[in-house]
Parts: structure tokens; C-alpha cells; sequence
């Protein structure tokens, strides 16, 4: 459904209307149902006419789609400094960034998926809060990873699997990350916001394979990080991707050269969470 088709439902049922009595024989019932459910593109006329039909102003039928815009602009600036927050675990950040949150409205079905989001990275952030999760917590974080509105979450999505992929038992996790890697195959069309998460998804599933001695569970996802283009902001993640190759291959004293650099440019607390 696009917006204009949402937006006249909305009014429509705020009006106490079937639809009948709000294409008010500018249009007719067939196609103005088609408009709501977004199969028909309707014309700012019969918009306008609509609207004078039923004493509303063009000014407050359109002032949700401006509103809804700018918070969409906060929520994505919000959810990207949420992204470096997680990653470097500040918690003071994290906090402030789901305050923030909360104070936007009205709060939109995009608005609470991000919120739900921070929230549960925010519970989960340290591995032990993981490990004492109960089954009916780790089903409800699976439903919620999962579930569906708007092609916008994709890359939030991504972000919460990559902090939370170890709900999942280690076969599951590796169907997961398996399916997602095969979806984004051509790298030369993914946004590079997207490419960022994926990125770490699969640093974050390395990290575990190798600390629970599955190696060869390591290959696939380590070779993708590798194929990824030569950007800048990809370039931690795929030194970590050279650390694990190392250990992999026995070379500790590449691996260690990696760590050292790593904590010398400020990335100590990052160190801190690589298998050790």
C-alpha cells in the first residue's frame, strides 16, 4: 500500500466511512478501493475534490506525509549512530540514542521495529545476557527479527542479527547466515550501508565458529568478506576477516601484528571482544 492509498484509509476510518460514501461519486467505489490498497495511482484532483467533499483541508490530509518524512530522517541519523554505538559498546550512547527514540511521534510501525531493535541489542550486548536467555525469549527475539513491514528495515535487520546471532544454535545460525549471504550475491548493487552490516554479521558468526572450533564453518563467510570492494568504511571489519584468517592458518604472529595495530589506533575495546 503507497502512502496516498494508507493516508485516505486512515482518514476514511477516522471518518466513520465506507468507501462507498468517501469517493462521494468522484471516483468510482471500484477504483477508488483499488487507490486505497495502492493498485491505483489517484489523481491530485480527485484527491482534492475527495477532500472538499468531506471538509478536509489538503494542509491536514498532507501534514502526516511531511511528519512521517523528517521522522524517518531522525530514525535512520538515530539508528546509524546506534550502529558505532553497539559496535564499540558505549553504553552510555546507546542509552541516550533509545531516549531519544522514544521521544519521537507519533510513533509509526517503522519508529517502534527500530526502537524494538536498540532495545533488545541494548539487553543483549554482553554474551552473558545472551546465555541466560530462555527459549520463549530467544523465540520471541527470532519473531521479532523477522518481522515484515517496510523494505527500510532490511539494513536495521541485518544490524540485529549481527548483535544477536547467538540465539540461534550454531546450526541454525550457519542455515542463517548461508541464506543471507546467497541473497546478497551481486555486491555491486548493495547500499553500502547494508554491505557495513553484513560485514560485521559475518565477523560477529566467524568469531563464534572459531571459538567453538568449527573452522570449516569459517571459509565461506570469510571469503565473501574478502570479495567485498576495497572501501573505506569496510576496512575494520576486514581486518578482522585477515585476524581470523591467520589464526586459521596458524600464523599467530600475523594474527598478534593485526591486534597490536588494532589497539594502537584506539580500537582496544574491539580487541577486547575478538576470540582470544
Amino acid at each position: 500500500m503507497n502512502y496516498i492509498g494508507k493516508r485516505l484509509k486512515t482518514l476514511r476510518q477516522e471518518l466513520g466511512l465506507t468507501q462507498t460514501e468517501m469517493a462521494a461519486g468522484v471516483i468510482s467505489v471500484s477504483f477508488y478501493s483499488k487507490a486505497e490498497r495502492g493498485l491505483n495511482d489517484i489523481g491530485i484532483n480527485d484527491i482534492l475534490e475527495i477532500l472538499q467533499k468531506h471538509n478536509v483541508s489538503p494542509q491536514a490530509f498532507f501534514e502526516d506525509y511531511k511528519v512521517d518524512k523528517d521522522n524517518k530522517k531522525k530514525v535512520t541519523a538515530l539508528m546509524n549512530k546506534f550502529v558505532t554505538a553497539a559496535y564499540n559498546n558505549d553504553d552510555y550512547e546507546i542509552s541516550k540514542i533509545i531516549k531519544d527514540l522514544k521521544q519521537i511521534k507519533p510513533q509509526s510501525a517503522f519508529i517502534k521495529f527500530s526502537l524494538v531493535q536498540a532495545e533488545l541489542i541494548e539487553n543483549t550486548l554482553n554474551m552473558n545476557t545472551i546465555e541466560k536467555l530462555d527459549k520463549r525469549k530467544k523465540n520471541e527475539l527470532k519473531r521479532v527479527i523477522f518481522q515484515k513491514d517496510t523494505e527500510e528495515n532490511e539494513y536495521h535487520r541485518i544490524v540485529l542479527i549481527a548483535n544477536i546471532i547467538q540465539i540461534y544454535n550454531l546450526e541454525e545460525a550457519t542455515f542463517l547466515i548461508n541464506s543471507i549471504l546467497r541473497r546478497y550475491q551481486k555486491k555491486d548493487v548493495i547500499d553500502k550501508k547494508l554491505m557495513l552490516a553484513l560485514s560485521v554479521l559475518i565477523v560477529n558468526y566467524v568469531d563464534w565458529c572459531y571459538g567453538q572450533n568449527k573452522i570449516n564453518l569459517c571459509y565461506k563467510p570469510l571469503e565473501y568478506l574478502r570479495s567485498m570492494p576495497n572501501d573505506v568504511q569496510l576496512a575494520l571489519p576486514k581486518i578482522f576477516g585477515c585476524y581470523y584468517e591467520d589464526l586459521i592458518d596458524n600464523k599467530n604472529l600475523e594474527a598478534n601484528n593485526i591486534k597490536e595495530v588494532l589497539i594502537k589506533t584506539g580500537y582496544s575495546e574491539n580487541v577486547k571482544n575478538m576470540f582470544k
